[in-house]
Parts: structure tokens; sequence; C-alpha cells
């Protein structure tokens, strides 16, 4: 429902001033309330017991003349408005207005407790419903020493007193409304005052704020506050704009070095295709000197004079042999195909990769371990797309090691039964800072002219087309191990 922080705002403030002011309006009224009640209430009960006693005095003495003129003094008290005595037929025989006597008590007094309907003769007082005057009711009960003269009727007569309010009281009554309405006035601008410094101060800058956020989002690096103001606000605008100057200074660094890698890349496609062309042209030379020292090792065989060549010719042909090799998987890396999932034996992907890098790591005199813990295994993949994963993870392992480092290379199967292949090195390592980002593309711990960043990002995503994980575990100094584990 409240989505907005104006909203809840709104609402929360109107809550709690409504609590604020609502709870001591109420206490106070209540309590003044219930004073004034006490108040009339004690008033009443005087009255009625100064009547009582004044009426039983007048009976005892058999004097029930008296009893007008006892209601007429009590009735000139102050606040006393009126005194009705009347029968079980509810028929008025004295009062303070005598124009009332023999008329029905009732018809007179509809809003006063009614005998016939009240709960027990004990003595009631009632707030009348206009909130004019106090009522006071009771029933004068046939004693034992009235009977003589009454008879065995429980009760004799009724009694009914009303008060008037006090100035206070009824300025109390008659204005709580005003109080109620004053309530409600004070509460509605206090709201109002709320609010608008809510929206002056707040509401309006964060607008501000999520508009300008939009537009960064939208790509307008060139958006900015130019804060005038030390409060929060202008600390947060000088924030947002050293955090935008920061974004564009990042973005056209990024760019720049983006641009920087795509003319590497380039310039690495291209040396890549000139290096194919080389290899074709070296395999047709290739191809003419091992026909040539085929033919004369042939010749020697029936001609005496060339026999003491023999070993020479066994030399070319070895030597033209391994640089037609050489060429080949240049020629075989080199291919472009789409993707083509099959069964896929590791073991020959893994050897077949490793062709290319048999003279630097000769060169190198680095040692090659591999370790085959499990017969030859079969995998739904793209052979190609393995080649590239595996060629790169050997290149980068062998630009690590200097001469006589150690390349291993383990086909196992994990504790969970699934096959994972391990290529570890003992070279430079990996900075613990920098393992995090290796996958992303453009990142490269290498100089400039050796890498592009894109090797690690294409075989992680390479990875992940067949369903395989890959991690990196590093320290550096101490060498380098990525895990391939296939799903």
């Amino acid at each position: 429902m409240l989505k907005t922080i104006k909203e809840k705002f709104i609402w929360s403030t109107i809550l709690f001033i409504m609590l604020v002011v609502g709870i001591p309006v109420t206490f106070i009224m209540s309590q003044f309330a219930e004073n004034f009640h006490q108040r009339s209430t004690i008033m009443l009960d005087a009255t009625m017991d100064m009547l009582r006693y004044g009426l039983d005095n007048a009976m005892m003495q058999g004097s029930s003349k008296n009893v007008q003129g006892i209601v007429n003094e009590i009735s000139a008290y102050d606040n006393i408005n009126h005194i009705r005595i009347f029968n079980k037929n509810g028929i008025v025989t004295y009062a303070t207005d005598l124009t009332e006597v023999g008329k029905n008590f009732i018809k007179l007094a509809p809003d006063h407790i009614n005998p016939y309907t009240a709960d027990g003769m004990e003595r009631k007082i009632i707030l009348l419903k206009d909130k004019h005057a106090y009522s006071a009711f009771e029933a004068i009960q046939n004693e034992n020493r009235c009977q003589n003269c009454h008879g065995n009727d429980p009760v004799i007569a009724y009694l009914d007193v009303d008060s008037h309010l006090t100035n206070a009281e009824r300025y109390f009554y008659t204005g709580s409304y005003h109080i109620l309405f004053l309530a409600v006035v004070i509460i509605i601008v206090l709201a109002i005052g709320f609010i608008y410094f809510f929206e002056k101060l707040i509401n309006n800058p964060l607008k501000k704020f999520l508009s300008a956020f939009d537009e960064v989002e939208k790509g307008n690096l060139g958006i900015r506050f130019n804060p005038v103001k030390d409060d929060e606000f202008g600390q947060l605008e000088k924030n947002f704009d050293n955090m935008v100057s920061e974004i564009q200074n990042s973005r056209n660094e990024i760019e720049e070095l983006h641009f920087k890698q795509l003319q590497h890349t380039h310039k690495l496609a291209t040396i890549g295709e000139l290096t194919t062309e080389m290899a074709h042209e070296i395999n047709n030379h290739t191809a003419i000197i091992m026909t040539r020292a085929d033919y004369l090792q042939l010749e020697s065989m029936n001609n005496p004079n060339l026999q003491k060549y023999e070993e020479d010719f066994d030399v070319l042909l070895d030597q033209s042999l391994k640089v037609s090799k050489i060429t080949g998987n240049i020629l075989k890396h080199s291919k472009k195909s789409e993707k083509d999932f099959s069964e896929v034996s590791l073991t020959k992907v893994i050897n077949d990769s490793l062709q290319i890098f048999e003279p630097i790591v000769k060169k190198k005199n680095i040692i090659l371990t591999k370790e085959f813990n499990i017969e030859d295994v079969f995998v739904y993949a793209d052979a190609y797309q393995l080649d590239q994963v595996f060629t790169n993870l050997y290149n980068n392992s062998i630009d690590s090691l200097s001469e006589g480092g150690q390349l291993k290379i383990i086909l196992d199967k994990n504790n969970n039964g699934k096959i994972q292949i391990t290529i570890t090195d003992n070279g430079e390592g990996i900075d613990s800072k920098y393992i995090d980002q290796i996958f992303s593309p453009f990142f490269t711990t290498k100089q400039a002219e050796k890498g592009t960043g894109l090797g690690l990002y294409i075989v992680k995503n390479i990875c992940k087309n067949h369903n395989a994980g890959i991690k990196c575990k590093s320290e550096k100094g101490k060498g380098t191990s990525f895990i391939i584990t296939f799903n």
C-alpha cells in the first residue's frame, strides 16, 4: 500500500500528530468530566440527604404541610434547579414549580430516570442527555415506622432532584466540541506543515537525485549538481558529482583500453592469417624437399656413390617431417569451424593440443608430466572448442614457466565421481587480488605485447557451453592450477 517515502512519511506524521495531540486532549477532557461528575454527585448526594432528613422529620412530626416548605427551602440553594416528589402513579405531589403539582412526572421529565424501568430503588445520579443538568433519583421506601400511616406498600413516593451546572461545567460541556474541533485543526495544520517542509527539504531533493540517476542510467554522464549548500544533501550532491566524474573517467579509460585491445586482437588475427599462409607455403616447400630426399634415398640403394649420404638423407627426411608436423598443427589450429558436438575422446584432445607446444617445451626444458588415472573417457563436446580451451591453458602455463619449469596434466574423477582435468604449473602464480578478475574480458597480467585478456574469458565461456565448471587456484611465486569439471 505505502510504496513511496512520501506516502509513508505523510501517514506516519498524521498518526504521530493524532497520538501526540489526541491522547493529551482526551486525557484532560476525561479528567475534567470526571472531576465535574464527582462534584455534582457529591452535591446532589448532600442535597438528597438534606431533603430526606427534612422529610423524615416532617413526617415523623405528622406535619405534612411542612413538606412544601422544605422543598422550597432546599431549592433556594445555588445550582438546585428542580425538586419533585411524586407518588407511585407518577403524579407530582410536591415540586419547586407549583404548576407541576398534579401532573404526570414521566411527561414532565421524559429524559429523567423512569421509576418503572429503573433497576432497583437505590439512589441514582445521571447527567441529562442535553448535558445542562444532573438528575438524582431515589425511592422513599416504606419503613416499619411509616407503615401505620402509609400501609404496606413498599414505596411511599419518589424523589427527583435536578442541579444546575456550574459555569465551568457549562463551558466545559459546551466547549468540548470546540476543543475537539480545535484539536482536529491543530492536527491538520501540523500535518500540512510537516508535509510542506518534507516536500521542500527532503522529497524535492530526492526527486532530483532519482532524476539524475535515471540520466546516468541512460548514459548521460555530463549531469552535475554543482552543490551550493553545506547540509547533508549538499554533501550527497558533491559525492554524486565526484562519482559521476569517476565513472566518466573510467569509461573513457575503458573505451581507450578496449580500442587498444581490439587493435591488438586485430593485429593478432592478421598475424594468424599470415602465419596460416606461411604454413601453407612452408608445407609446399617442405613437400618438395621430402620428395627429393626420399627419391635420393631410394637411388642410394642402387648407387654406391650415394650410399655414403644415406644417413644424411634420413636426417633430411626426419627434420622435414618435423617441420611438416609443426605447420600441420598451425593449420589445424587456425581453422574456423561451426559448433560440432559429438562423442569426443578427452585423452586424444589433450594429447593433440599439446603437439603444437612441443618445440617450445623442448626449448625451455620444461618437464611435462601427464597423469591419466582413468581409462580413455568420452564426453559429448565440440573437439575444436575443447582444443581451444586446453591450448589457452597450456600457453598460459608455459608463459609463466622459466627454463626447467614443470607442467603437469591430470585426468581423473573427483570425490563426486565427475570427470576432472587439472593443469598445474610451478610458475610465477597469480596475485590473490586478481583471482576474481582473470576470467573478465580484456583483463590480463601479462605484458601488453603478450596478452589480449581474452583467452581465459573465451575458456570460461566454452566451459559454460559444455556444462563444465572451471576454477583457478594460485599462489604468487608458487604456481597455478586450473581445474575443469564436467557435470
